[in-house]
């Protein structure tokens, strides 16, 4: 089951030409979801401007007057490993802005996948009744190398310290956004 669970995520995330030519790349896996544009892209938006983070770092976090955000959500990040298993993340650093989504992840093979110019991945986030399905395309990184004089700079939530792992900023252009009120998690 497992195995079949990561073959429909693999073909959410990279649909062959063949399938391409017949259904939109961003619908193949399923009817039941729907690609957003106009008022529903626009109220889309707003939902996941309000539940996404403020990209605090630690030393942000501890300064005097910080307020965390309210209402923000976690999320799954998606990416294709090198064997063509599907990489899963659950990260609560992420910012949607305008058709950008900005995330911070520690390193590991999902990170390292996502870290390159161009990667594509996906991002789902829980709304307040679907789910929203973020396809997105790598365009800009930055890799910050641990050290004690860096530490503060990384998200408040870093939990690599103990094996001085880097964290990897990475913007990705939104190429599109679909919701669904049925997925699996």
């Amino acid at each position: 089951m497992k195995k079949l669970f990561a073959l429909l995520l693999a073909a959410m995330l990279l649909c062959s030409a063949a399938v391409a030519e017949t259904v939109d790349a961003y619908t193949t896996a399923s009817n039941t979801k729907t690609v957003l544009s106009g008022d529903a892209l626009t109220a889309a938006e707003e939902v996941l401007i309000a539940k996404s983070s403020l990209l605090s770092s630690a030393d942000e976090a501890k300064a005097e007057g910080y307020q965390a955000k309210e209402g923000t959500a976690t999320a799954q990040i998606m990416s294709i490993n090198p064997d063509g298993s599907v990489g899963l993340s659950t990260i609560s650093e992420w910012k949607y802005e305008s058709g950008k989504l900005f995330v911070r992840l520690t390193q590991g093979q999902n990170a390292l996948n996502l870290a390159q110019e161009g990667a594509t991945g996906t991002l789902l986030v829980k709304g307040e009744g679907p789910y929203y399905i973020l396809h997105l395309k790598t365009v800009a990184v930055t890799v910050l190398e641990y050290s004690e004089e860096t530490a503060g700079q990384f998200d408040q939530f870093y939990s690599g310290a103990a094996n001085a792992l880097n964290e990897y900023d990475i913007e990705f252009d939104v190429t599109a956004i679909e919701q669904s009120f049925a997925l699996m998690f």
